[in-house]
């Protein structure tokens, strides 16, 4: 039995990681054969990316036409995968994201796949683009869908937009066996953080906008500290904007973490003021390390971090996320509180096993 995913980018990032989940946690049992596991991606240029795959058995095609930008290269992009759907007969094509969403999903069904299934990882016509590009981005998602089996969506406000057909909500999965969090002791101080793409979406500029407000407004007796993770196209924009609000000696910037049990076990509450966002595995991971998160009150996030129980929603803007951080500075016990519900409720509901069993009963279902 042949299961390939389309993917765009090769990097080991959320909507890659649960590729990689899923593929790894697949039982021949569940088939009554021996799963052949392909992903196909765009040009190779991440090692990590190749390594964790290929440890798991996992092929890995490479496509260079596949590209996160618009262009003629889709046209061959579409007649590339067509070919390669046509040629190895795969029984399962499972999509991820917009571009592939759209072009492989269409091409394989054209290249007479048998079921074709497709995860909603995000929407490309959020309200942070400009409306010719929603609604043609709306319209080209909702074609294609007609042209899959089985549309999944990875938070339950995604539903609503697909009118054609009928999807199913698999919220995603962290492998909590191994993240290993430790007893926190009394806090002498409070550490919050930010971690992801130094990007657009995920608005890290917010972030030390806002612990300039709270650094000039907190009184209180407990030592403050900053930690801006992660890199991206922003990053020395974000530099700039430290050194020009003379952040430096509070705000560090390690880059990507490759530790996340040293991140998550020194910090005390995540901050995410991210401007669209479907679900946010990072949340469920501090959350296993019983950390709370502030975070924008947009697309899936509400389903992941609930308001003033596992952690605290706000609609935007520097000054609001400096509020919220006030406020768990005015009230330590809530940091714990709020964290440690949030640890309950991610091991209750965003488990890689049920992720993966939820997929297994879609792949093998008659």
């Amino acid at each position: 039995m042949k299961i390939a995913h389309v993917q765009v980018i090769p990097k080991l990032s959320g909507v890659q990681q649960i590729t990689l989940d899923i593929l790894s946690g697949l039982d021949n049992s569940d088939s009554g054969e021996n799963i052949e596991k392909i992903v196909i991606c765009g040009e190779l240029i991440d090692g990590n990316f190749v390594d964790a795959f290929e440890k798991e058995n996992i092929k890995i095609i490479s496509i260079a036409s596949i590209r996160r930008n618009i262009g003629l290269h889709d046209i061959q992009c579409f007649f590339e995968l067509y070919k390669l759907f046509r040629k190895n007969k795969y029984d399962i094509v499972h999509t991820n994201s917009t571009k592939p969403g759209i072009i492989a999903r269409i091409a394989a069904k054209c290249a007479g796949i048998k079921k074709v299934i497709h995860t909603v990882h995000g929407v490309a016509f959020h309200a942070h683009t400009n409306v010719i590009s929603r609604c043609l981005y709306y319209f080209l998602e909702n074609i294609s869908t007609l042209f899959g089996d089985v549309n999944i969506t990875v938070n339950k406000k995604y539903v609503k937009f697909y009118p054609f057909v009928k999807s199913k909500v698999i919220y995603n999965g962290v492998d909590f066996i191994k993240l290993r969090p430790v007893l926190r002791n009394q806090m002498d101080e409070i550490h919050f953080a930010f971690l992801g793409r130094l990007d657009e979406q995920k608005n890290p500029l917010d972030f030390i906008e806002a612990v300039n407000i709270v650094v000039s407004k907190y009184t209180g007796d407990k030592k403050l500290r900053f930690s801006l993770a992660g890199d991206g196209e922003l990053r020395e924009q974000c530099i700039n904007m430290i050194t020009k609000f003379n952040l430096d000696n509070y705000i560090s910037m390690p880059g990507w973490i490759t530790d996340k049990d040293a991140f998550f076990n020194d910090i005390n509450v995540l901050c995410q003021p991210s401007k669209w966002e479907a679900f946010g595995l990072v949340f469920v991971e501090a959350a296993f390390y019983s950390v709370p998160a502030i975070a924008t009150n947009v697309e899936g996030i509400p389903e992941v971090v609930l308001d003033n129980k596992t952690g605290v929603l706000y609609n935007g803007g520097s000054d609001k996320l400096a509020e919220c951080m006030l406020l768990y500075l005015s009230d330590p016990k809530k940091i714990v509180e709020h964290g440690s519900e949030a640890k309950k409720y991610a091991m209750e509901n965003f488990d890689k096993n049920r992720m993966i069993a939820e997929y297994s009963s879609i792949y093998f279902s008659k």
